[in-house]
């Protein structure tokens, strides 16, 4: 950058501190250039990544897909800076307005960030009680900077491009707040010392296949027929789980307890049906099998009104690289799942409204597939990452544990929830130096406002308790 191109991006940058800090800048106001705009936007960045870097408490590694969310997020800042100035009948400032914006914003992200990571572990009220505050600070930010620019403009059409403003920038600003850049390296996997092969011997079964698989239309027919058909005029849950591996405990867990939360808070008692893999439910839970989460879906279809009421679907087991979902129960020959399979027994149930939960190693990679205007997608890991905590000495898996025993025993807000279980699994992870699991999640704009007003219908429900196996 040249001389005379620092000078205006260092009169800009004093601008926007003072700003930041509800002062009125000594230096007069002028035109913004984009490249003034994209060099704030490049310092803005920076912050960030040193702050987070520093708030990752242990030796990291760069992950640079974060860039996605914070480039959306100064997209959408231009956005809103050109309505307001509109609204403020001075269109030709809007690239000046955006510039001061991006430099007010890195106090305020840096004191957010600093407040997040200390209070991670305190009260949620006092957390929540400090982001308000925040929030009104940064608000009363914006509206001095939005004065700076607006001139002589009336106090009213001010506010009015103030709230107009924030009302854009709010749900992009908190995305880009969890846009990470660090994370816990990769560890070289040790190359293991040859061994003997083992002979493997397997147990003997402790049902009988033949009739499992027998029995299977009955059991399904009876779990359909269980669930309560739709409330008319009103947004009913619907949901489901399935439990994928029946050869460890957890996934079963953690099916049985997704049922459990859902029934006692959120308001779906007798709109919950449950597909198991495991020895000792077999006599009594339909199997988790592709077929029958395709018939499980189409009855479940039927009882909603398809149009209106939301299912959440979870899936729990173990998942591989090549983005297959592992069903199993020896000895019966299961199919397994790829998210394909799982976007086309949907389709074909005409389920419209929908939240999508896959816990499992590289469960990133059913996002593509799943995503839509009308659905919300959660998983508990990055496309090639892996997740943690199953195995037979586990109880409940990492995700499981910090989204369903923790998160939504605090919120019922999915999307929330999915916040504070993602900050939970990276700290176990920092303690046990794993590498991050990262997880995901993609949602239309459709879904959360009908989940919103699902919410508006909520009572108050106190926290299930986790009574495992």
């Amino acid at each position: 950058m040249r001389l005379r191109s620092i000078r205006p991006f260092l009169r800009n940058l004093g601008q926007g501190l003072s700003l930041a800090f509800w002062r009125q800048p000594g230096i007069r106001l002028e035109l913004g250039e984009f490249g003034l705009f994209l060099a704030s936007c490049a310092l803005a960045l920076l912050a960030f990544a040193v702050q987070d870097y520093y708030s990752a408490e242990a030796a990291s590694t760069f992950f640079g897909d974060g860039f996605h969310a914070h480039a959306s997020y100064f997209m959408v800042l231009l956005i809103a800076a050109w309505l307001a100035a509109r609204l403020l009948q001075r269109p030709a400032l809007w690239l000046t307005l955006a510039t001061l914006t991006v430099l007010v914003g890195i106090p305020w992200t840096a004191i957010s960030l600093q407040v997040n990571d200390s209070l991670a572990d305190d009260d949620e009220l006092r957390l929540h009680a400090w982001q308000v505050l925040l929030a009104i600070g940064g608000f009363f930010a914006i509206f001095r900077t939005v004065g700076f620019v607006s001139g002589a403009s009336p106090l009213l059409r001010r506010a009015g491009a103030s709230i107009l403003f924030v009302l854009v920038l709010a749900g992009p600003w908190y995305w880009q707040q969890t846009a990470w850049f660090w994370y816990p390296p990769e560890d070289a996997e040790e190359e293991p010392e040859p061994v003997a092969p083992t002979p493997v011997v397997k147990a003997e079964p402790s049902f009988d296949s033949e009739s499992v698989l027998y029995r299977q239309p009955e059991l399904l027919q009876h779990s359909i027929d269980a669930v309560q058909a739709q409330t008319p005029g009103k947004i009913d849950l619907f949901t489901m789980g399935f439990a994928g591996d029946g050869s460890e405990k957890v996934f079963r867990n953690e099916v049985e307890f997704f049922g459990q939360l859902m029934a006692q808070r959120f308001d779906a008692p007798t709109r919950n049906l449950s597909l198991i893999n495991a020895p000792d439910t077999v006599d009594d839970v339909p199997l988790a099998t592709l077929t029958n989460l395709r018939a499980a879906l189409a009855g479940v279809a039927a009882r909603m009104d398809t149009s209106e009421d939301v299912l959440v679907l979870f899936l729990t087991s173990h998942g591989s690289q090549d983005h297959r979902l592992f069903v199993g129960l020896d000895p019966l020959p299961l199919r397994q799942i790829r998210p394909q399979d799982l976007r086309a027994a949907l389709d074909d149930a005409g389920i419209q409204w929908r939240v999508i939960v896959v816990s499992a190693c590289y469960s990133g990679g059913f996002i593509d597939a799943l995503r839509g205007p009308d659905t919300l997608v959660i998983t508990a890991a990055r496309a090639d990452r892996t997740s943690f905590g199953c195995g037979n000495s586990s109880q409940i898996t990492w995700f499981g544990k910090a989204f369903l025993t923790q998160a939504l025993n605090q919120t019922t807000d999915f999307e929330h929830g999915f916040d504070l279980a993602s900050k939970q699994v990276r700290e176990w992870e920092l303690a046990q130096g794993e590498t991050a699991s990262v997880p995901q999640m993609a949602g239309g704009l459709a879904i959360r406002k009908r989940l919103a007003a699902w919410r508006a219908t909520l009572a108050p429900a106190s926290p299930v308790l986790f009574t495992p196996r």
